[in-house]
């Protein structure tokens, strides 16, 4: 099995070959232009593994890796020209050197100047997740690329403008055909690269990661402290929906109590209509935190300070839904008046947690080059 290092090392092997095809010098009587080639080369198979210590990763049987694909997926992530007036690309909003969220913004902004309704996600381990969007709406890679490419308010362009665009490009019809094996480009091969790209990109905890190849660092006596508060059910009490695991997440869909009105804000239940799943959002990782502020899915929280107030003594409880609440959180309001009550935790303990949660980082995601633009 090869470990996260060899995929990567060869990984940018690959890549930097296969862009050696686009960069020979051309004569001067002739701009340079990749032209399309009559012959029809397959696409190479790559056995993308994930780091030690990871469930093998999902692949669907119609979208196998690819050397070529992934290089076509990651110079489309980068690539505006995807949007409506080829001023933003998918990095745009998701950017590496954040820990592939938009940086320090509650809410991202479309071409149009338009304010989205949620805060960015980071793109890191979504091969295990069975539903994506903080309310579920992709159920694979595949579904959660289109959405933000025609979504007027984000990248606000249509399917037919950006054919025509890959199409007309100098680059592109040469790509797609060695990417997929034959001539043309259309909607699906555009998002079964993309979504080959992102199935690909794997974070996990540096200091605590199993394969010691990857341990650069040891876990300081304060965040060692820290993770006890982390799993102490009368203090911090994390571990229930971010498990101590090297996904840090359960990847399910949950009530923290986030939101007055769940009816309001109803998550979940907007993709599937099920009573029981008003107010339910995405439970994310923890990994990177220290490079992904704000918080929550509406963004509310700038500082971990303010998420461990919100989780001492600033959630809900739905009367109207009273099985909405996560139990674990639950078990911590007040029986007689149902209000949280504030838990056996001193100020030096949610200093270690903090601390603890800083350290679960990765932070050669920010730079790694096989995740970087071609």
């Amino acid at each position: 099995m090869l470990n996260a290092g060899t995929f990567w090392t060869q990984l940018i092997v690959i890549n930097l070959i296969f862009l050696s095809f686009f960069t020979l010098p051309s004569c001067k009587d002739k701009p340079p232009k990749v032209v399309q080639s009559d012959s029809i080369l397959s696409p190479t198979p790559i056995d993308v593994r994930p780091p030690f210590g990871f469930p093998p990763v999902p692949v669907p049987s119609d979208n196998p890796f690819t050397k070529e694909g992934l290089f076509l997926g990651r110079k489309l992530f980068y690539d505006p020209i995807l949007s409506g007036d080829n001023s933003q690309s998918c990095a745009s909003c998701h950017k590496q050197s954040s820990s592939f969220v938009d940086e320090n913004m509650k809410f991202s902004f479309g071409i149009d100047g338009s304010k989205g309704i949620r805060n960015s996600m980071p793109l890191y381990n979504l091969a295990y997740a069975k539903r994506l969007f903080w309310n579920g709406a992709a159920t694979s890679l595949e579904d959660l690329i289109s959405e933000p490419i025609t979504n007027p308010i984000e990248m606000h362009e249509s399917w037919m403008n950006t054919l025509d665009e890959l199409q007309a490009h100098e680059e592109y019809p040469l790509l797609f055909q060695r990417a997929f094996g034959e001539k043309g480009i259309d909607s699906v091969k555009v998002v079964k690269s993309i979504a080959q790209f992102l199935r690909s990109i794997f974070a996990f905890d540096l200091a605590t990661h199993p394969d010691t190849t990857f341990s650069k660092r040891a876990m300081t006596p304060q965040q060692i402290r820290g993770l006890r508060v982390y799993v102490d059910e009368e203090k911090g009490d994390c571990f229930h929906c971010h498990s101590v695991s090297l996904l840090n997440t359960n990847y399910e869909f949950m009530s923290n109590g986030l939101v007055e009105n769940p009816a309001q804000d109803p998550g979940l239940f907007e993709i599937t209509g099920r009573p029981q799943d008003i107010g339910r959002f995405k439970v994310p990782s923890l990994l990177n935190i220290k490079y992904t502020s704000p918080y929550m899915h509406d963004g509310r929280f700038e500082t971990l300070e303010e998420v461990l107030a919100f989780y001492d003594t600033g959630f809900h409880y739905y009367p109207d839904y009273p099985n909405l609440l996560d139990p674990n959180l639950k078990k911590h309001l007040d029986p007689q008046t149902m209000e949280p009550v504030s838990r056996k935790w001193t100020k030096q303990d949610k200093e270690d947690l903090i601390a603890f949660l800083n350290g679960l980082e990765d932070s050669d995601l920010l730079s790694n080059p096989i995740y970087s633009q071609p």
